[in-house]
């Protein structure tokens, strides 16, 4: 609550046109609070952002994605049933008790790439106990995807349609990349846009459940 007060008031001695470093000093806020699963002061600390850079189209178009993602929370996750790039179908419901990594990404994408080796340590340290993986793959051409994917050796499906892409990246309120989307095994969505230690703690506090 200090904190986010301290921000606010820290936001009505900002000018309109300048805030770079207060901007990003929010979304780290924000994504702390998250963390702590503080839903509704992360919302406010987006919504003062907003409301103080109304004229930076960027900045609200931002807030109001990270506002509707937390609309999200606690919610059942959007559907997924679709074929990933080598024919097999792939069904969110079909993975209830599980822990779900959902990851918007493309091979073009340097922090997706960046993220990547994380995920796969993950993927290595928590399968065997309930967690999967499911790629969304911004890629036009499926071939750099397969040959990405076979020289990290990442093995968890892969969803490439177009047509299927672009529903899921509208469900699941995604402008930009990379996105990623932590379901629980309720099949409700748990947490969004975590990376890093982030992305471990949430993992390993779910897997420990």
């Amino acid at each position: 609550e200090e904190a986010v007060s301290l921000f606010t008031s820290q936001l009505r001695f900002a000018r309109f046109q300048s805030g770079g470093a207060l901007i990003d000093f929010g979304r780290r806020l924000a994504t702390q609070l998250q963390l702590t699963r503080d839903f509704d002061a992360a919302r406010q600390v987006y919504e003062e952002i907003s409301s103080k850079f109304f004229l930076n189209s960027d900045v609200r178009s931002l807030c109001d994605n990270r506002i509707e993602k937390i609309r999200m929370i606690d919610q059942p996750a959007p559907a997924i049933e679709a074929a990933d790039i080598s024919g097999e179908t792939i069904s969110l419901s079909s993975l209830q008790g599980k822990v779900v990594l959902v990851d918007f990404w493309a091979t073009n994408c340097p922090p997706c790439v960046a993220e990547m080796p994380n995920i796969k340590q993950l993927y290595a340290e928590y399968h065997d106990q309930g967690f999967e993986v499911i790629g969304v793959s911004l890629d036009g051409d499926q071939s750099i995807v397969e040959q990405f994917t076979g020289r990290m050796e990442i093995t968890w499906p892969m969803i490439m349609e177009p047509g299927t892409v672009e529903t899921l990246r509208t469900s699941y309120h995604v402008p930009t990349i990379p996105s990623l989307f932590v379901i629980d095994q309720s099949g409700k969505l748990h947490q969004f846009d975590v990376r890093g230690r982030d992305l471990r703690q949430v993992i390993e506090h779910l897997i420990s459940q």
